[in-house]
């Protein structure tokens, strides 16, 4: 996904120890920041994360304490190693979910252009690319996806340590199905977001259908390596096409232009 923002990178004398019970203190402290609404400052220094490996397990125990892998968040670009993390079931609904404020508040939304897949992509001889994951995809979707800090100022957190916190993702609220997508001009449709009937930005730029099918093969390799492979009906982000603060929003509403519309009530 779109990084939601600059942030200072790790010192490198900090060490961190890429075990499995250093990964699970992590994850033990930002889910009690989730669940109590308690804001961390920072990870402490021996937790943070170095690289995104490093990351990556902090994600997997996170997500192993919240359920089953329903989807994932991703940026679609000609990055080789893109952000990225899975996200749970419990996370992802269909639109007209109210979604309850707090323990963490909905600080931002981003509306997205999604991917649901129609088929496993299990393990096979050679990498997956463009070509072999296309007939993968079910459908495309506008989707909003809520974006919530476990921090109590994040500019003062590195950018690793919002990825190992699942890219201070609250969810994914999922629109109406396109099957009938092979037509669509990914990157020029235009996109709106649209809070308590007033429209907050316009946008009609993003990634095109050649870069968000390499990304998902990239994306597939990786969730094979990690042991978690991507299946049927999972939900996947191609990248934020608008981001905006909710403020006092009550009601958000996404347009995508030939794709559809997604909405959704902050409670």
């Amino acid at each position: 996904m779109q990084d939601d923002g600059e942030a200072t990178e790790p010192s490198e004398s900090i060490k961190v120890a890429s075990t499995g019970s250093s990964a699970s203190e992590a994850a033990h402290l930002l889910l009690k920041a989730r669940r109590t609404g308690t804001t961390l400052t920072h990870l402490p220094p021996h937790l943070r994360p170095r690289s995104q490996a490093d990351a990556h397990r902090i994600q997997d125990a996170i997500v192993a304490q919240l359920g089953m892998v329903g989807g994932w968040k991703v940026f679609a670009s000609d990055d080789a190693a893109p952000f990225l993390s899975p996200l749970p079931t419990s996370l992802i609904v269909e639109q007209g979910h109210v979604a309850a404020r707090g323990p963490l508040p909905i600080v931002l939304v981003e509306l997205e252009i999604a991917l649901t897949l129609g088929r496993d992509l299990p393990l096979q001889k050679k990498p997956y690319d463009a070509a072999s994951v296309r007939d993968a995809v079910a459908s495309f979707h506008p989707l909003i996806e809520l974006i919530t800090f476990s921090w109590t100022d994040r500019d003062q957190v590195d950018r690793l340590t919002q990825l190992s916190d699942l890219q201070n993702s609250a969810g994914f609220v999922v629109g109406d199905a396109l099957t009938d997508w092979e037509a669509l001009d990914m990157a020029n449709v235009k996109s709106t977001l649209i809070f308590d009937g007033a429209e907050q930005a316009t946008s009609s730029t993003g990634a095109d259908l050649a870069t968000i099918l390499g990304t998902l093969a990239l994306l597939a390799d990786h969730a094979l390596a990690r042991g978690m492979p991507l299946r049927r009906g999972q939900v996947i982000t191609t990248g934020s096409r608008l981001v905006a603060p909710t403020g006092a929003a009550k009601t958000i509403r996404g347009e995508i232009a030939g794709l559809g519309v997604v909405e959704t009530t902050l409670g």
